[in-house]
C-alpha cells in the first residue's frame, strides 16, 4: 500500500528550495505538462533522436563506399600512366638499338624511323625523338665535317664554349621548324641535361630529367616538360661494368615529352569527378604542381590520395582528388531521406497520440463545457432581452403579460412589476391592437401603428407593434409582442416633408409645391373651362440691399414681402418663392386677363409702402410678368418660363409694373437663346476673328496705333457684328471666354508683325466689365505675352469708364498691375459717365478716349466744342495723350486739329480692316517713314 503524503504544514523542509530531490523549477514544469502533451512529445523525441543515429550511420556506409570506389577508379588511372611512361621508356630504347645497330646512320634514315612510329596518334606528349652523338671538345671540327658533308651545310655545334666532353644533338624527327632549332645543341652545356645524361651513361637505363622548358618552347613560353635519355654504346648493347660503360659511350637518344598532353592524353574521355596534379618532388616542397587537370578554382576535394610514379630513375609524386561532378548521388540524399522519413513517422505516431489522448481528455471536459456554454447562453439571452432598445412582451396564451424588458415598460410609461400578469388585451390603449394580439394568440402574426397609448393608463407617442406567435412542435407557446416608439421617426419625416415642398426662410411653398399647385390648377381650369393666371415677380434692385446691408438684412426683407404677398391674396391662390428675389403667384378661375392685372396691381400697391426692417425705411418694388392659361401655355413648365420672359420686359420697360407675355416676347426670347447658343459653339468653333482700326495723327497723317475688335463669321447667317452678339455674351458670361481669346489671339499677331515690319506702334484691347472685375486680368496679360515673346509696351488696354467707378481701390490695384508688366492703359467712352479729377488722377492712366457721340454732335452742330476742349485739356494738364473716336469727315477732323487733339481714328482713314490689309499699311509705313499716310481704298466691313 502506498504510504499517505506527509503533510507540508507540519515538514518545512518539503517547501525548501535547498532540499534534496529534484529542482523545484523542474517538478513544477512535470506537475504542469499533461498527458497529452507529455507522452507524444517524448515519442517524437525518441523518433527524432533514432532518425539522427540513422543518417549519421548511412553518411559513414555511403562515405566507405565513395572511397572505396574512388580508390579503385585511382589504382586504374596510375596503372595507365605508368604503363605509359614505361612505353615510352621502350621507344627510347628502341631507337637506342637502332643507333647502336647502325652507328653509320644517315639523319633521313632516322627520320623515316620516326615517323614510322606516329607518335601524335600513338604516343602523344612526346614532341620528337633524337639523337645526341658524344665527342671530345678537340675532335667537334669533325663532327661539323661530317654533318655538313651528309647534307646539313649549316649544321654548328653551340653553344660554341664548352666542357671537354660534348654530346651534340645531330639527328631529330620529325624535322620542322621548332625541332630544327634544336640541331647541334650541346646536351652537356647545360647542368640539368648533364646530369640526367650521365645518369643514362652510367646506368645503361633510360634516365629523365626534372621538369624543364625544351629549347623550342624558350621564345613561345613555358610549358612544363622533361626529356628521357638513353645511353648508346658501342659493340656491346650494356657493358657489364661502370668503366666499361663509360669507354664505350657513344651518345644518347632523347626523347622530349610534354607533360600536359601525356596525361591529357590517358583522362580525356573519363569521368570528370576525378581530378589530377603531379609533382616532380615531394608536394610540401612543391610551390606548384607540373600538371593539374581542369576544375573550378573553389572546388574541395571530397577525398585526396596520393600516389608515387617512377620516371627515368625519378620518383614523381601524382596527387588524385575526388571531385563533385553535379550528379545526385545516394550520398546526397539517402541520409536526408532517412532524416526526412524518420522525423515523418516520430511526427505522425505523436499526432496519433496526441489525438487519442486528446479525445479521451476532450470527452471528460465537454461535458463542464456543455454545461457553462449553456448556462452563458441563458446570461446573454437575458442580458439581450434585457437590455434591448426594442419593447418586448412575451404574452402567453391566455393573453397574461409574463414577462416584459425595460424597453417595453418605458414605452408603455409603467413600471414592469405593474405589467406582469395583467391581461394585455384589457390592456392595450388601441382597439386594433387587441384584434392584432388575438389573431397572434390564434397563430397569425401581425404589423400595425398606433398614435394611442400604448397601454391604459401610459403615455401616449405613436407606435409600430409587431405580434409574432412562437410555437414548438405545432402548440403555441407565447406570444412576443415587439413594441417601438417611432413619434421621434414621424416628426422627423412629416419636417423632412416639409423642407421638401416649403421654403425654409419663407414658409412660402417652394418650386416643388408650385408646380403641384399649377397642375391642380390646371386640372381644375380644364373641367370647369377657366382660365389660370401665374405672375412672375421678381425684387427691383434687391442686390443692392444685400451687398449693401448683408444677407442677414436681406433674409428679413424676403420674409416681410412674402407675408406681404399672402396678406393680399384669395384663399384659393398660391404664392411660394421659387428662390433668391423671385416669387410666382398661382390665381385660380380667372375670367379675363383684367382679374390678373387686378392681382398684380394689388402686389405692386401692397409692395409700394416702406418696409421697416432693422431700424430703416426702404421701399422695394417689384417687376411682374404675367401668363394665362390656356392663351400662351398649357403645362406648369410653359407658363412659368412666359412669365419669366414677361416679367424681363417689364423690367426693360422702366421697373415697378407688369406685363402680359406676348409672341413677339417669346420669339425675342427664343432668338436670344438661340444667339447665345450659336455665340458658344463660335468660340469652341473658332468662328470669331479679329479686324483692326488704325489710328493716326491728326497733324502729320502718321499711324501711330492699332485698336483690335472681334467679328463673328456665322457658317449660315454670315457676318454678325458685335452690337448683336456682345450684350449675350455679357449677360451669359460667355464674354470671359471670348475675351480671352482676343487677348491671346491680339498678342499672337502682335509677335507676327514684330517678327516681320519691327512693329513698334501699340495695339489696344477693349477688356469688358466682367474681365476686368474677374481679378484674373494682370495674369491672363501676363500669360498672354509672355507666350508671345512680348514686353508689354506693344498692348494697350481699353476699359470703359463706367466700368472702373464702380470700385475705385479695386480698379487702382489691377491697373497698377499692369502697369507694372509694362502695358499701356486708355481709358474708352470717356465723357459719358460719372467722370471725376480725383479718381483720373489716382488711376495710372495713359490716354483718355473722347466718346464718338461728342464728335458726332460736333459735325452736326447739337452741340458746342466745350466738352471735347474741356477733355484735350484735362489730359494735357494730367500728362495724358487725348484720341477720339468716330472720325468720319474732314470737318471733325479740322475741329479736332482746332482743339490740338494728338490721334483720332474713324472711317475717314479706315474701317475695322483684317490683318492683311494692315499689312500693306505697314508696308508703306516700312518704306516711307516721313510722308503722312493716305487712307486705303477699298473698306472691308461696317463696325
Amino acid at each position: 500500500m502506498p504510504e499517505p503524503a506527509a503533510d507540508p504544514k507540519a515538514d518545512p523542509v518539503a517547501d525548501s528550495p535547498s532540499a534534496s530531490g529534484p529542482n523545484p523549477t523542474a517538478r513544477r514544469i512535470m506537475r504542469n505538462l499533461h498527458v497529452p502533451v507529455a507522452v507524444p512529445l517524448l515519442a517524437l523525441i525518441v523518433g527524432t533522436g533514432l532518425s539522427l543515429l540513422a543518417m549519421l550511420q548511412s553518411e559513414r556506409l555511403l562515405a566507405s563506399e565513395e572511397a572505396h570506389r574512388f580508390s579503385a577508379r585511382v589504382e586504374e588511372f596510375h596503372g595507365q600512366l605508368a604503363d605509359r611512361i614505361k612505353v615510352y621508356e621502350q621507344v627510347a630504347r628502341s631507337a637506342a638499338s637502332l643507333a647502336m645497330t647502325f652507328p653509320d646512320l644517315h639523319w633521313t634514315q632516322w627520320t623515316r624511323f620516326v615517323e614510322a612510329l606516329d607518335m601524335p596518334q600513338r604516343y602523344p606528349g612526346i614532341i620528337s625523338i633524337a639523337y645526341a652523338r658524344a665527342v671530345a671538345a678537340d675532335r667537334s671540327g669533325d663532327l661539323v665535317a661530317s654533318m655538313r658533308a651528309s647534307g646539313l651545310t649549316a649544321f654548328r655545334i653551340w653553344p660554341e664554349h664548352a666542357g671537354a666532353d660534348r654530346v651534340v644533338n645531330i639527328f631529330t624527327a620529325p624535322v620542322n621548324e621548332a625541332n630544327v632549332r634544336a640541331i647541334g645543341f650541346d646536351m652537356m652545356s647545360e647542368a640539368v641535361r648533364r646530369s640526367a645524361i650521365e645518369r643514362a651513361r652510367d646506368s645503361g637505363e633510360p634516365a629523365a630529367t626534372r621538369a624543364i622548358t625544351l629549347k623550342i618552347d624558350e621564345a613561345a613560353g613555358a610549358r612544363p616538360a622533361f626529356i628521357l635519355y638513353q645511353a648508346t654504346y658501342r659493340g656491346d648493347p650494356l657493358p657489364p661494368s661502370l668503366e666499361a660503360r663509360r669507354a664505350s659511350f657513344t651518345g644518347v637518344v632523347l626523347t622530349p615529352v610534354r607533360i600536359g598532353p601525356l596525361v591529357d592524353g590517358l583522362i580525356d574521355g573519363q569521368r570528370a569527378d576525378t581530378g589530377l596534379e603531379i609533382y616532380d618532388v615531394p608536394p610540401a616542397e612543391a610551390e606548384f604542381p607540373l600538371y593539374r587537370s581542369h576544375r573550378p578554382l573553389e572546388t574541395k576535394p571530397a577525398i585526396s590520395l596520393d600516389r608515387e610514379l617512377p620516371v627515368g630513375g625519378r620518383v614523381w609524386t601524382v596527387r588524385y582528388d575526388s571531385l563533385p561532378d553535379g550528379v545526385i548521388t545516394a550520398h546526397d540524399w539517402v541520409p536526408g531521406a532517412l532524416l526526412a522519413v524518420g522525423i515523418a513517422l516520430s511526427i505522425a505516431l505523436s499526432l496519433v497520440l496526441r489525438m487519442v489522448l486528446v479525445i479521451h481528455s476532450r470527452a471528460v471536459e465537454l461535458a463542464g463545457e456543455m454545461t457553462a456554454s449553456l448556462r452563458l447562453q441563458e446570461a446573454e439571452r437575458q442580458q439581450l432581452f434585457t437590455q434591448a432598445p426594442l419593447g418586448i412582451a412575451l404574452v402567453g396564451t391566455d393573453g397574461l403579460v409574463m414577462d416584459c424588458n425595460p424597453a417595453f415598460a418605458s414605452a408603455a410609461g409603467l413600471l414592469r412589476q405593474d405589467l406582469l400578469g395583467t391581461d394585455a388585451r384589457l390592456r392595450f390603449g388601441d382597439q386594433a391592437s387587441v384584434f392584432a394580439l388575438e389573431a397572434a394568440l390564434h397563430g397569425e402574426s401581425g404589423k400595425l401603428e398606433s398614435d394611442q397609448p400604448l397601454l391604459m393608463g401610459g403615455r401616449r407617442s405613436h407606435f409600430s407593434l409587431h405580434f409574432q406567435p412562437v410555437t414548438a412542435g405545432g402548440a403555441l407557446k407565447f406570444v412576443l409582442a415587439f413594441a417601438e416608439d417611432i413619434g421621434e421617426k414621424r416628426r422627423a419625416e412629416q419636417h423632412i416633408q416639409y423642407l421638401a415642398h416649403f421654403d425654409a426662410l419663407t414658409g412660402l411653398p417652394n418650386r416643388v409645391l408650385l408646380y403641384d399647385r399649377i397642375a391642380q390648377a390646371l386640372r381644375e381650369g380644364r373641367r370647369d373651362g377657366s382660365k389660370v393666371a401665374v405672375l412672375f415677380i421678381d425684387l427691383d434692385r434687391f442686390k443692392v440691399i444685400n451687398d449693401s446691408l448683408g444677407h442677414s438684412f436681406g433674409d428679413e426683407v424676403l420674409r416681410s414681402v412674402a407675408r406681404r404677398l399672402q396678406a393680399g391674396l384669395r384663399e384659393s391662390d398660391t404664392v411660394g418663392r421659387l428662390g433668391g428675389d423671385e416669387f410666382l403667384i398661382v390665381v385660380r378661375r380667372v375670367a379675363e386677363p383684367g382679374d390678373a392685372a387686378r392681382v398684380a396691381e394689388k402686389v405692386v400697391a401692397h409692395l409700394a409702402s416702406p418696409f421697416a426692417v432693422g431700424g430703416q425705411n426702404f421701399v422695394v418694388t417689384p417687376s411682374i410678368g404675367i401668363s394665362l392659361y390656356p392663351d400662351d401655355a398649357d403645362d406648369p413648365e410653359g407658363l412659368i418660363r412666359c412669365a419669366d420672359i414677361a416679367m424681363y420686359h417689364a423690367k426693360e420697360q422702366g421697373r415697378n409694373g407688369f406685363r402680359f407675355v406676348t409672341k413677339e416676347m417669346g420669339a425675342k426670347s427664343r432668338e436670344r437663346m438661340d444667339l447665345e447658343g450659336a455665340l458658344r459653339q463660335a468660340i469652341r468653333e473658332g468662328e470669331l476673328f479679329l479686324v483692326y482700326q488704325p489710328q493716326v495723327d491728326t497733324l502729320t497723317g502718321r499711324m501711330v496705333g492699332l485698336e483690335a475688335l472681334v467679328r463673328w463669321r456665322h457658317p449660315d447667317e454670315g457676318l454678325i457684328l458685335p452690337g448683336r452678339f456682345l450684350p449675350v455674351a455679357e449677360e451669359t458670361g460667355l464674354v470671359l471666354a471670348m475675351g480671352d481669346w482676343v487677348l491671346f489671339e491680339a498678342c499672337a499677331q502682335i509677335r507676327r508683325w514684330r517678327q516681320r515690319f519691327d512693329l513698334s506702334i501699340p495695339v489696344a484691347v477693349n477688356v469688358s466689365g466682367a474681365q476686368f472685375r474677374d481679378g484674373q486680368l494682370p495674369v491672363k496679360v501676363a500669360r498672354a505675352l509672355d507666350a508671345n515673346g512680348l514686353s508689354g509696351c506693344e498692348l494697350e488696354i481699353e476699359v470703359t469708364e463706367s466700368t472702373l467707378i464702380d470700385d475705385v481701390e479695386s480698379a487702382a490695384a489691377t491697373l497698377a498691375a499692369l502697369k507694372q508688366r509694362g502695358v499701356l492703359i486708355a481709358l474708352d467712352d470717356f465723357g459719358t459717365g460719372y467722370s471725376s479729377l480725383s479718381y483720373l488722377h489716382r488711376l495710372p492712366i495713359d490716354k483718355l478716349k473722347i466718346d464718338r457721340s461728342f464728335i458726332h454732335d460736333l459735325s452736326i452742330g447739337a452741340s458746342d466744342a466745350s466738352v471735347p476742349r474741356a477733355i484735350v485739356g484735362l489730359g494735357r494738364s494730367l500728362g495724358l495723350s487725348v484720341i477720339a473716336e468716330g472720325v468720319e469727315t474732314q470737318e471733325q477732323l479740322q475741329l479736332l486739329r482746332d482743339l490740338a487733339c494728338e490721334s483720332y481714328q474713324g472711317f475717314l482713314f479706315s474701317r475695322p480692316i483684317p490683318p492683311e490689309e494692315i499689312e500693306r499699311l505697314l508696308e508703306k509705313l516700312t518704306a516711307v517713314q516721313s510722308p503722312p499716310m493716305q487712307p486705303p481704298v477699298q473698306p472691308v466691313s461696317a463696325e
